[in-house]
């Protein structure tokens, strides 16, 4: 295997971003060895599985028997990256993922969309709250803006930025927080204006 065909994957925070070789190179004979329906002979890299425990996967029609490092290229982002067999052995095994479930984004990627949701989670707590106090308000602006640039809400949601930072005004002008999201929030409405002409 050439060592130098890995250094432009995504690098897994734990498992590095080449494969981990385990000697174990199961086929599939559909008697003993069922290998994932997402790891195919294109993507599946030799000799990195490791055996299910059948007994903790989710009920499905076809159990899985041998986990691979598989290739894959992230959604979001195009990058390739590695999903890899002990990461497998935890999702379908630990954290209870039907075996359906396939890894589509990188880890980077993946971090990002879920600090995204919980963005917008806290951003949906705030929009209920009845009586916000200032702090409330101007976090409800950040995560406003922030689901914008993310292109999650429409730029409409500008003018409830506007809104709430004109609320929070008074009491926080001399915040840098509050600074740096007036500048964010202006160069984000001349970024929009000037893609849209």
């Amino acid at each position: 295997m050439n060592e130098c065909s890995y250094d432009s994957y995504v690098e897994h925070p734990r498992y590095g971003r080449k494969p981990r070789i385990t000697g174990l190179n199961p086929v599939n004979d559909y008697r003993r060895v069922f290998l994932h329906w997402h790891s195919g002979d294109d993507c599946r890299i030799p000799n990195t599985a490791v055996e299910a425990d059948l007994s903790r996967q989710s009920p499905a029609a076809v159990p899985v028997t041998h986990y691979f490092d598989v290739k894959r290229a992230c959604r979001d982002c195009g990058r390739p990256f590695i999903f890899y067999a002990l990461e497998q052995k935890h999702w379908y095994e630990e954290l209870g993922f039907c075996l359906e479930a396939d890894c589509v984004r990188c880890p980077q990627c993946r971090k990002k969309q879920q600090g995204i949701a919980r963005m917008r989670e806290r951003y949906e707590e705030l929009f209920h709250v009845a009586d916000r106090s200032p702090e409330q308000e101007l976090e409800m602006a950040e995560c406003c803006l922030a689901l914008m640039q993310e292109s999650v809400f429409h730029p409409r949601q500008i003018e409830r930025v506007r809104m709430l930072l004109n609320r929070v005004a008074d009491t926080h002008r001399q915040d840098s927080r509050f600074a740096n999201l007036v500048a964010r929030l202006e160069k984000f409405v001349r970024t929009k204006d000037g893609g849209s002409r």
